[in-house]
């Protein structure tokens, strides 16, 4: 009774089962329901790509939430914060202040030029020209843009259900352009809502769950390396790469496909709250989306030893968190969502 406590022993790491794999069945359907529900509110162009803005600022709010970060954020962001520390907060940080951004001068002036997309307004604005040059220019980048964001949901999926990597970017990325392009934006915005009123309460259980697991905050930041609790910039991460990083996502968020939550909704003070709510989940979002990652480099410092089919194992830390401490049918809606 008067012995010193050793420290704690990791929960086992549980696999998925086939209630999780019904319920992302069931999710997927789910989602490809939407996309032909949403059909009915499309009756020309404008309702197509900005809901003939008749959306409400609250679920075009929460739809940009959702486009501004991806599974990179739990496959690439949460390995970075498995190997570097607190530096991914900042980064996140960084994310939520480009909204501020939006508030103060993107968002009224997008919703004040009364246009459908972006496109519409180039040649408004210059000439078909430009909006030839802006369209072929985009579709290329964003190949690579897609195939990232897919590639990090990829790196999520597949190695926590143990499918192959092709099977989770090939079936997720048909869901996704099916639900798409026969919704529109009201499909999107739909999907997105109900995606943030799943992911966001889970990831703050999972940072509780995860803190329980490690003896509460005190406990997190004694037993992290001491080089992950620096702010110091980590080796290849220098500040040409947070500038170029500022910029991305000071014109990313506010511009191009994000622009149009800004257009789809009645007028321009509830453009301007959709900015606003952004900032403030994305602040909300910085604390606790890397508190598994944390927590995890604490209980499994080797990840190679877990999953050692991975080049990078430690992007798959979130996904290892919702498998440690995640109940059966709740790892699938985590993995869905």
């Amino acid at each position: 009774s008067g012995r010193p406590q050793g420290p704690r022993m990791p929960p086992p790491v549980k696999g998925v089962t086939p209630v999780d794999f019904a319920v992302i069945a069931a999710y997927m359907a789910l989602m490809l329901g939407i996309g032909f529900y949403a059909m009915r509110f499309n009756r020309g162009a404008s309702d197509y790509f900005k809901g003939g803005s008749r959306i409400h600022w609250l679920a075009a709010g929460l739809s940009s939430f959702m486009s501004g970060f991806s599974a990179w954020t739990f496959t690439g962001a949460a390995g970075l914060a498995y190997q570097h520390g607190l530096v991914a907060i900042l980064l996140y940080v960084g994310n939520a202040c480009t909204f501020l951004l939006g508030y103060f001068l993107f968002a009224q002036r997008w919703r004040r030029a009364r246009i459908g997309t972006v496109m519409e307004y180039l040649v408004d604005r210059y000439d078909e020209r430009t909006r030839q040059a802006f369209s072929w220019t985009t579709i290329f980048f964003q190949l690579f843009t897609g195939a990232s964001m897919l590639y990090g949901l990829g790196l999520f999926v597949a190695p926590t259900c143990g499918w192959p990597l092709s099977w989770a970017i090939a079936g997720s990325g048909a869901v996704i352009l099916v639900y798409c392009v026969i919704g529109g934006l009201w499909a999107v915005v739909i999907t997105d809502f109900l995606q943030a009123a799943i992911l966001m309460p889970f990831t703050i259980v999972m940072a509780f769950a995860s803190l329980a697991q490690v003896g509460g905050l005190s406990g997190l930041a004694t037993r992290l390396p001491a080089e992950m609790t620096s702010l110091a910039l980590p080796p290849g991460y220098g500040w040409s790469y947070v500038v170029c990083w500022a910029v991305m996502t000071s014109f990313g968020y506010n511009t191009a496909a994000m622009a149009q939550r800004y257009f789809s909704v009645e007028d321009e003070r509830a453009s301007r709250k959709i900015a606003l709510l952004c900032f403030g989940f994305f602040l909300l979002g910085a604390f606790i989306w890397f508190i598994p990652p944390f927590a995890m480099r604490v209980l499994h410092p080797d990840l190679h030893s877990i999953w050692p089919g991975l080049a990078n194992p430690q992007e798959s830390s979130y996904a290892l968190a919702a498998l440690t401490l995640l109940p059966s049918g709740l790892v699938g809606i985590m993995l869905a969502a």
